[in-house]
């Protein structure tokens, strides 16, 4: 599968290069979807979108403002990262709900960064610096359509950390929503903790009572419209615009208690509680991020864990409004929209900016139509940086701090989500607390790095040890084989004497064939008896302690207390392989199947004079694992040929060449086992094995029967010794 991926990417690749002159229109319509659903537009979709845009805006406007403080940039950054990604999204967007800008997580990130140069370089010069280099990295994503990497981010770690991550910022707020100063909210969140205690009795009461009751005012508006307006939207409206409204009534207070205050000493006025100040009027003037080898190298690791929580948090948000809705999104656009988006915002003092799950929503709840609702509030935006500024100035730090912490408490998945993970996957709520607790007491990119490392572990544990089975046939269904041991409620018989029948629940690759072949062997000692040449004590190695190892098998697989020897024992007739599960084989998979065959033809007593009847068989293989094996000999190259039903007890002859597949399924009029087994017997020259391929295990076990006693024929007496199946010895109702 991996293989065919990486050639058709190859392929697909190689085609645009050749294509791209004359195909550049057809490019620049997929690149810019505008161009396809404008000329569709439909004016009743104008009044929702409208609606949408403006509510939006009413809510990022605010919210940019707080968000900037978390990145540790002057208000009006944020408001320059909300109005570009909302337009820039509006022309390349492919989710008519998703709206980008800044938001809790992404501002966090680049907050740490900001505090890392600080002395340095400025903070916005941080913040262009941060927003061109992920912007860059995403767009190259983009447009190597190179989307598959965010398959290997689980989202059990996207809960942990976005849950991490949305603590953090709560508590970083804490000190300033109740009004105690001097607190480096920079600090690791137990250090805020212990600080804002030992520096409770300086803080200040104005600060505290604007940041309780905006923030009690902001819960009871939400929870008193959950409550009496759900389905009406007049009402689910002033839920929505609730930070807006409390922005508002906060701002007109503190106007109230600060417009008249007295200057200080130095002239300077002596505001009755910490405000925003001054905020500069309309847009700066473009600039080129300045970037030096230098300090991408110090800072790389932190311009990783943007990109990641970037990328992953827009297009998770993307998936799930599209899966809500019912229509689909281009991964691949999306990457090299957000990453123009944040290339183009580097330029004109903006941060990293991403999809905003809040503010989605919003959309989503007014009826959103299309993206250009996006265009609406990018508008609303620019036009609160021309005009509204000087309203900003008194905007309270306390309000702000309320309106983020009740933003951002969203993100916080309740204990239920984890619990949920805990039922269903332990490895799965493991790495949730991973990326949990490493992103609340370490750092976000931390807590991302060790919740999707723990997660890969886990992965390529499961790769390396997966799930093996010894089947045997439910008593009343022979045709059905299955792991007693999963159910043991379903009585089951075993296999026919001295048939195991083997299953591997993964792909037979070079982490997971030692294992497998440990595996197989081990069962084969715990249930059959050794065939082959027993060794003299002057023939075995000094670290031969097979025999130890067998009895303590033994004892495991029969019950501590039973003496089972290889007397008690059936002697190893065959064994069969369900590759059903198996979707792929690398070399060392199939040397490992090479080296087993051999070990298990040792153990059963084959030699070069034929006194002992053993085969493999193969149940289930793919095509394209069928091909792998037929081409390297260890099965027989298997004809699409038309298999009549035969009394093949009877007739059978028992010739190599004769039998493709004695299938009790030959009721079938034609039979094809994969698209790769093309080759007609006798024309290839891989005919050195007996591994043979059948559709079912019961067809695997009637040509084991058969074979069996064919052998017997051709060479009776000589086999004596090995002990023939017999019709008996399978269990049919």
């Amino acid at each position: 599968m991996a293989d065919r991926q990486l050639k058709q990417f190859g392929h697909d690749l190689f085609s645009w290069v050749k294509a791209f002159p004359r195909n550049t229109p057809r490019y620049i319509t997929e690149r810019l979807p505008i161009i396809k659903w404008l000329p569709k537009y439909n004016r009743n979709w104008a009044f929702r979108d409208t609606v949408a845009g403006i509510t939006v805006g009413l809510i990022v406007v605010p919210q940019g403002m707080s968000y900037a403080k978390i990145a540790g940039l002057q208000v009006q950054h944020g408001l320059y990262s909300a109005y570009i990604g909302a337009i820039f999204y509006c022309f390349m967007g492919t989710s008519k709900d998703l709206t980008i800008g800044p938001t809790a997580v992404i501002s966090l990130i680049t907050g740490e960064l900001v505090a890392e140069l600080s002395g340095r370089m400025s903070a916005p010069a941080v913040a262009a610096i941060s927003c061109l280099c992920v912007g860059a990295f995403t767009m190259i994503l983009g447009i190597l359509r190179l989307g598959i990497i965010l398959d290997f981010f689980p989202t059990t770690v996207l809960v942990g950390y976005t849950s991490g991550a949305a603590a953090t910022i709560v508590i970083q707020q804490i000190p300033k929503w109740l009004g105690v100063p001097n607190i480096n909210n920079r600090a690791p969140v137990y250090d805020i903790i212990i600080k804002m205690f030992q520096a409770i009795s300086t803080l200040s009461w104005l600060d505290l009572v604007f940041g309780l009751v905006s923030f009690f005012l902001l819960i009871i508006i939400g929870l008193a419209v959950d409550r009496w307006g759900r389905g009406r939207f007049a009402i689910q409206f002033i839920k929505i615009s609730r930070f807006f409204i409390v922005t508002v009534l906060a701002t007109a207070l503190s106007f109230a208690i600060n417009h008249n205050v007295d200057n200080d000493a130095k002239d300077q006025p002596m505001y009755k509680l910490s405000i925003v100040k001054k905020v500069p009027s309309g847009l700066p003037p473009p600039a080129v991020p300045s970037v030096t080898s230098e300090i991408f190298s110090e800072i790389a690791p932190k311009l990783f864990a943007i990109s990641l929580a970037v990328i992953l948090e827009h297009i998770a948000i993307g998936k799930a409004f599209a899966r809500k809705n019912r229509y689909q999104i281009d991964t691949n656009q999306e990457l090299l929209a957000l990453g123009l988006a944040n290339v183009t915002a580097s330029f004109f003092g903006a941060y990293a900016v991403t999809g905003s799950f809040s503010r989605s929503a919003v959309k989503f709840q007014c009826g959103v139509r299309s993206p250009f609702a996006g265009f609406v509030t990018g508008a609303l935006v620019l036009l609160a940086l021309y005009f509204l500024t000087p309203v900003f100035f008194y905007i309270p730090d306390a309000a702000l701090s309320a309106v983020i912490m009740v933003a951002v408490s969203v993100l916080i998945s309740p204990p239920s989500v984890f619990i949920q993970f805990y039922k269903v996957n332990l490895w799965d709520f493991l790495s949730s607390q991973v990326a949990l607790w490493v992103t609340i007491f370490v750092s976000v990119e931390t807590g991302i790095a060790a919740g999707v490392g723990f997660s890969l572990i886990v992965l390529l544990f499961r790769v390396a040890r997966p799930n093996f089975h010894v089947l045997r046939q439910i008593k009343d269904r022979p045709d059905v084989f299955i792991d007693a041991t999963l159910d043991n409620t379903i009585e089951t018989v075993s296999a026919p004497h001295g048939v195991l029948v083997f299953r591997i629940e993964e792909s037979t690759t070079f982490p997971n064939s030692e294992a497998f072949k440990t595996w197989v062997l081990d069962e084969t000692y715990k249930y059959t008896r050794f065939g082959g040449h027993v060794k003299e004590t002057s023939e075995k190695l000094w670290s031969d302690d097979m025999a130890v190892h067998v009895r303590n098998l033994r004892k495991v697989a029969h019950g501590q207390d039973s003496n089972v020897t290889d007397d008690d024992l059936p002697k190893l007739r065959a064994v069969v392989f369900d590759f059903s599960a198996v979707n792929s084989i690398d070399s060392t998979g199939l040397q490992g199947l090479f080296d087993l065959r051999d070990l298990l033809k040792d153990y059963a007593g084959v030699t070069d004079e034929p006194s002992t009847f053993f085969e493999v068989h193969f149940v289930g293989i793919q095509s394209s694992v069928l091909h792998v094996l037929e081409m390297s000999g260890i099965t027989r190259p298997v004809a699409p040929i038309a298999l009549q039903k035969v009394e093949v007890l009877d007739n059978a002859t028992g010739s190599d060449d004769e039998i493709v597949s004695e299938s009790a399924d030959t009721k079938h009029n034609h039979v094809n086992i994969g698209s790769a087994a093309v080759s007609v017997l006798g024309q290839s020259p891989f005919l050195k094995e007996d591994g043979l391929v059948h559709l079912t295990i019961r067809d695997a076990v009637d040509s084991v029967l058969i074979r069996s006693q064919n052998w017997e024929r051709e060479h009776g007496n000589k086999g004596s010794d090995s002990g023939s199946i017999n019709k008996t010895d399978i269990h049919y109702v």
